[in-house]
C-alpha cells in the first residue's frame, strides 16, 4: 500500500472514531430547564425543573436510548447536540 493511501485510510478511521464518540458529559437546553448528565457506565441523571431522575442509556448508531421507570426516550445525536421529542434540543456543556 502506498504511503498516501495509508495516510488517507488512517485519516478516515480517525474521522469515523470521532463521529462515533460517546455522549459522556452534560447536555442542557438553552433555557437551563432540562439537563442530562451521562456517565461512562451507562447511567444518566436527568434534571427537569429541579426534579432529578436516574435512568440508563445505550447507544445505537446516532440514537441515544434513555430508559427509566417512566419509559424510553430516543435522542438523536448530531455533532454536539441531542435532539428529542417535542422540539427538545440539548447542547453539550463544556466547562
Amino acid at each position: 500500500m502506498r504511503a498516501k493511501t495509508r495516510w488517507t485510510v488512517c485519516l478516515g478511521a480517525l474521522a469515523l472514531a470521532a463521529c462515533s464518540a460517546d455522549v459522556t458529559g452534560t447536555f442542557a437546553d438553552s433555557a437551563g430547564i432540562t439537563r442530562y448528565a451521562f456517565s461512562a457506565d451507562g447511567v444518566v441523571k436527568i434534571q427537569v425543573l429541579g426534579a432529578e431522575v436516574d435512568a440508563e442509556y445505550r447507544l445505537d448508531g446516532n440514537k441515544v436510548l434513555v430508559s427509566s421507570a417512566q419509559g424510553t426516550v430516543v435522542l438523536t445525536r448530531r455533532e454536539d447536540r441531542l435532539y428529542g421529542p417535542m422540539g427538545l434540543v440539548l447542547i453539550r456543556q463544556y466547562q
